[in-house]
Formats: C-alpha cells, structure tokens, sequence
C-alpha cells in the first residue's frame, strides 16, 4: 500500500456534516436532541470540502448523497452502533438496513420502493463500488443491509490511500509515437462522457501498458491500472472504475480476457470457442453502462462486436524487433554507467533473449554490477548472458519438463551428413540476424522466422541426445512437451495448452522438444464424425503455430509415415538416424565409460560393436549395467562383465546374440575373440539345479 495523505481540513468538514445524521440517530432512538448538535440540517450537497465533488463525480442525486452519509456515519459514529443493535437488533454487524436509513432520513413509505433503487446494481452507489449489499434475493426492501466500502469513507474523510492491486502511472516514456487523431478521439470522448473502447493488442512485455500510459499523458491525465490476472473479480473493476474517477484518470484493464470464462465446460465438455462469440454478462453490462474511455489490454483480439453500443478502436503494439532490443540494450548499459567489450555481440543476445523493456533494463544494471564485482571494466558477454537468462520468466514447466543439456558434440556418434546437417541448423540460428534483418529476406520473401526440425529413426539412435547437443550449443534451455499436461479429452483444451507452449517458449529463449511427435502431428483424415473433425481442429491449430513461432522446435518420432505432409512441407530441416554399425557401435562402447572408470587392458571396444547389433542407447544401458556389475565384485570393469552385460540386455530385448563365453557358477571367463578355438570344456563345480524359490516374509507387528 502507498502512504496514506490525510486532509485535515475535508476530515473536519465531514464529521460537521455528519452532526445531521447524528439528530436524526438521536430522535430514532427517542434521544431529546440538544442544539449543540448542529442545528437544523443542512443541505448535503452544500456541506463537506470534499463531498460537493465526490457528488458531481459520481453523478448522485441529493438523496443518494445522505443515505451515503448515513453509512459512512455507521462507520466513525458510536451512536449509529447504538441504532443498530436498539432498532434493528443487530449485535455485532457494521450493516445499516434499507429501512433504518429510511427512518434516519425521514423518507415517506410510498417513496421507499423509489429510495431502494438507489441500491440496484445498476445505480451509481453499487456501480463505482461506494457501497456493499450484504443480501439480496428474496429479502425484503427494507431489510437489505448496506455498507460503505471503507475506502470511499476514508476518502470523504480526508484519507487517501489506494488499494493495492490498483497502482497510477504518471506519466508513459516518451518512446512511442502516437496517432494524433487518436489522442484527439479519446479525449473527445472522456470530455463529453462518451463510452469509447480502446483495445490494446500485443504480446507480454510488448509494451501495452507504456502505450497506455503515453496515450493518459497525451491527454493530461494520469493512468489507472487494474491487473485482471492478480484480481479478476467484478468488484475489482467496479473499485478501479471508482479509483479513475477520483483520480480524474484513464482506465486501463489490463489482460482483460484472463477474467473471461474458461474455454472449456467440465461439466459439458463444450468449447466456448465452438460457440456463438459472445462476453459474459457482466462485462456486456459493463460496456452498454460505460460512458467514459476505456483502455483493455490483451495478448489476442476477442469478440468485441458483441457489444454494440461503445465505439471500439483496436491498436496493435507490435513486439520490439531485435534490433531495437539491441538499441535499447546499448542504451541501458549506458545509462547504469556501463561499457560493452568490443567482443560482445549485441544483436545476437537481443535475438536470443526476447525481453520486454523493463526486463532488458534490470539486465543491463545486473551485467553492470556483475563487471563491477570481478573488477572488469567492461561488460563482456559472460555478464549480459548471464543476466538476460536470470529475467527469463516463464511457465513452461506446468506443461513441459526441463531436459538438462549436459551432451556436446564430442558425446554424438552419428552419419556424417546429419552431423553436417546439424551445424547448418546452429548456424540458422547463430545467423538470423544477418540474413533476415540487415540483408533483408524477412521482409522480401516473408519467411518465417523460426526453425523446426524433424528427427526419425529407430529408437535409442540419438534424436533427443542431438536436441540437447543443439540446446548447449545454442545457449537456449531445452524443454521437452509433456503429453500427459497437454493433450485433454476436453474439446479446445488441447489447442489452449499448445498455445501456451508457443507462447511462453518465446519469451523464455527455449526450445520446444515434441517427443513421439507422432501422436500429436499424425494425417488429418476424413470426417466421418465429430471426433475426426476435432482432432483435425489440432492438427490445424498446430499448423499455424508452428509457421508463426519465432523460436526453434524439434519433432522426434519412430514412425514418420504417419506424421502429417502439411508439417513436413512447413519444416526447415529433416534428419533421418539409422541403427548404428559395427564401427559405430565400436565407438559408442568407447564413449559410454567415462575417464574416472577404470577399465582392464583386455576392454574391447571393436569386438563388442562386432558381437552385439545394438542401438546406442541399449549399449548405454549394458554400460552402466557393466559398471555395476564390476563395482559389486569389487574389480574394475572387464570384457567379460561388458559382454555378460550386453548379452543381459540383449536378452531383455529379445535379440540373438553370438555368445563366446562359458560360465562357472555365475562367472564369466575371459572374452574369446571370434574365429580362435573353442574353449577347453569345463566341468561345473556343482550340478545345474533348477531355480530356488526364496520366500519373502516379514516379521509380525
């Protein structure tokens, strides 16, 4: 909360005002009224410092200003407290009634029906959130209960202090240049209370609200801001609706379309987007009720037409390109009393780090600071990297898993021409800037601006290994679509979480690892029912966010039949990783123990990749089974414990393998290369006995 200002002189102005109310409570309860309580009332309209113009803000007619008064009395004055338990026998509730503010203000019974309207929801006291109805339904008129919002008597009574989900911008940057005729509409309307729309349009950290807040100043006013995310409640709008007119500011109602209903029925299972456009009733109220200029702030356009009485105007503001992110983040570097190193590339982290304004701004000063504590002089590029990553905020993780990039390209053993392949994508990437930016291929061939891949083969050949490779080399984190937290048996909701992949992707510099693509990106078919149509909706869906994402996306699958032809036509890169072959797999089995290992000299790495025809990550797993198999027998790991490994796993797969090794009781001789004689014959040190059932028992409580 701000400082509270008090405003002595309104304070004192009010509680004279108040002696009114206080006779009235007096001859209520039957009091004699002394002349030193204020004499003969008053006018309400004509008393107060602050009142006359609260009254004419608000639109309230003299009547609505002393049963407004009644309530805030109920709030500061012990005698009201005395009305409430004497008169309507309420104990320990800081609630006027209907009628007891009727019997306070001497209002005749046939007029009562009328003074009770001032309480409808559509009056101007509920409306602007001056007073609070305790019941409604069928209780009579004159037992609804009122109260005044405490922050409405603490206004009238000199306290200013605003609620805390509600702030005030003075004044915007002074960056954006703004359409004259726009200015003048707006301001038009706010003089002569026209209802007007303004919808603002944009990405996060797009800048909507400086927009806002440049367009209040254009027209002298200060911009109040209610977050609809933090507090999407009706009564908070109604507060900040409230907190404008006082303010004598703009509105603005930030990512309006977070307090709209879901898209999706769990009750129905229906799909608000299959519906007929329309707005909840609340905010169709609220549009056909407004007569003064309104600014909504959004990520996506909504179904505005619905609403036919306010004007709307839609702005689009565009998120800054990454050459202005590389000006602005010159600037701040600049501005927080910092040099760059001539060796850092700028344009290069403005592409990878999509960053609003007041992000780039706190990673500047963090580079800053982080040059200043190892004694540089200078920002290099360890610092900004490491300060841009720190203000990636995103949620990817409620529907993807993190991959940790731990893999290089010393780790890959993979055919030439996909190694090629790769560095060509790594260079996509390292390179945009150039070829679409300062060579201008953006903008003549309008291509899309991000990079998709698609990896097929067999399983265990590397694909996700080679996701993670390109993630280290690129600096980017690597998350991995979590079917389970994506795909709903919920119509729309599947497209919802996939939007929100997309979404959050592009502004945490990640990229998007489609695993087992092939349940998601799978052919269109024919619509015989209602199912095929709406798995063809996703399919649809997940084509026009793939050629619109800026970022780099990565589908691995097993069966690339079945993906989708739209999508291999829409992908920049295709790799296709086979089965590895004996000199590969002689390799893979050189890679997979690492230099702290220790190995015997009869390790084998050629003989292994000839005997068994394994992926690479089966011979990963024979590996670490190897590995544990030594560390139980207490020796280093040998050619016999790798080949009793592989032939284990091997067996688990239900593959044949060529086996050279004779075993007594559970231990492997030395490896026999193949075409050396047979092994002498080796008599069992105890007979072959089928296996013993051990009985597994647990010891009585």
């Amino acid at each position: 909360m701000s400082a509270a200002v008090v405003d002595r002189e309104s304070n004192e102005h009010l509680f004279a005002q108040l002696l009114r109310i206080r006779r009235a409570a007096r001859r209520l309860l039957g009091h004699e009224v002394a002349e030193a309580d204020g004499g003969d009332p008053q006018p309400a309209e004509q008393l107060g410092r602050r009142l006359p113009r609260f009254a004419a803000l608000f639109g309230l007619e003299p009547i609505a200003v002393d049963a407004l008064l009644c309530l805030v009395a109920a709030e500061f004055d012990p005698l009201l407290r005395l009305v409430q338990r004497s008169v309507q026998r309420d104990v320990g509730r800081p609630w006027l009634e209907v009628g007891t503010i009727a019997e306070l203000l001497e209002i005749p019974a046939p007029e009562i029906p009328r003074f009770g309207r001032l309480f409808a929801p559509t009056g101007a006291l509920r409306r602007f959130s001056l007073v609070t109805v305790d019941d409604e339904g069928e209780a009579p008129l004159v037992s609804t209960r009122l109260k005044v919002t405490r922050r409405v008597a603490e206004h009238l009574a000199g306290v200013d202090e605003l609620p805390d989900d509600i702030t005030i911008v003075a004044r915007g940057d002074g960056e954006r240049a703004l359409n004259p005729a726009l200015v003048e509409r707006v301001a038009g309307a706010r003089a002569r209370r026209e209802g007007l729309i303004v919808e603002v349009i944009g990405s996060a950290g797009a800048g909507r609200r400086r927009w806002a807040a440049e367009l209040a100043e254009a027209m002298g006013a200060p911009l109040v801001v209610l977050d609809l995310e933090r507090s999407p409640a009706p009564s908070a709008i109604a507060a900040a609706r409230r907190e404008a007119r006082l303010a004598g500011g703009l509105l603005c109602l930030a990512n309006w379309t977070a307090s709209l209903p879901a898209a999706t029925s769990a009750a129905t299972g229906e799909s608000a987007a299959s519906a007929p456009a329309h707005l909840p009733r609340a905010w169709s109220r609220l549009f056909d009720e407004l007569d003064e200029p309104l600014v909504l702030t959004s990520d996506r356009p909504e179904p505005l037409l619905a609403c036919e009485r306010p004007i709307v105007v839609s702005v689009r503001v565009p998120f800054s390109s990454p050459a202005q992110r590389a000006a602005q983040l010159a600037g701040e570097i600049a501005r927080a009393g910092g040099q760059l190193s001539p060796s850092v590339d700028v344009d290069a982290t403005a592409r990878r780090f999509a960053l609003g304004r007041q992000r780039l701004a706190r990673a500047a000063r963090e580079a800053v600071e982080l040059a200043a504590l190892e004694g540089g002089a200078a920002v290099e590029a360890r610092h900004l990297t490491s300060a841009c990553t720190r203000q990636l905020r995103h949620d990817l993780d409620s529907v993807a898993t993190r991959v940790t990039a731990t893999h290089s390209w010393g780790d890959l053993v993979i055919p030439a021409d996909v190694f090629y392949g790769l560095e060509e994508m790594v260079g996509y990437m390292r390179h945009a800037t150039r070829v679409y930016d300062t060579w201008g291929f953006g903008a003549r061939h309008s291509l899309t601006q991000g990079l998709s891949a698609l990896f097929t083969g067999p399983p265990g050949t590397g694909k996700t290994m080679c996701a993670s490779v390109i993630a280290r080399e690129l600096d980017m984190e690597l998350f991995r679509v979590d079917l389970s937290r994506v795909v709903s048996k919920w119509i729309g909701e599947t497209e919802k979480n996939l939007g929100k992949v997309f979404d959050e992707a592009e502004r945490s510099n990640g990229i998007v690892l489609f695993d087992e693509a092939d349940s998601l990106f799978a052919k269109r078919t024919e619509v015989k029912s209602s199912n095929d149509r709406y798995a063809n909706l996703e399919v649809n869906y997940l084509l026009q966010r793939m050629e619109a994402f800026r970022g780099v996306t990565i589908l691995t699958t097993n069966l690339e039949d079945t993906i989708d032809s739209a999508f291999k036509r829409r992908l920049t890169f295709r790799f296709r990783f086979e089965k590895p072959d004996a000199e590969a797999r002689a390799a893979l089995w050189s890679k997979m123990f690492p230099s702290h290992c220790e190995l015997t000299p009869d390790f084998d790495p050629v003989q292994l990749g000839v005997l068994f025809e394994m992926s690479g990550a089966n011979i990963r797993n024979a590996a670490v089974r190897a590995a544990f198999l030594a560390a139980s027998s207490g020796t280093p790991v040998t050619q016999a414990l790798c080949v009793l490994a592989a032939e284990r796993e091997c067996s688990e797969l239900g593959l044949l393998v060529r086996s050279r090794v004779t075993i007594v009781d559970s231990d492997p001789r030395p490896f026999v290369s193949p075409g050396s004689p047979p092994p002498p014959a080796v008599t069992p040190t105890r007979p072959a006995a089928p296996p013993r059932i051990v009985p597994v028992t647990h010891r009585r409580a």
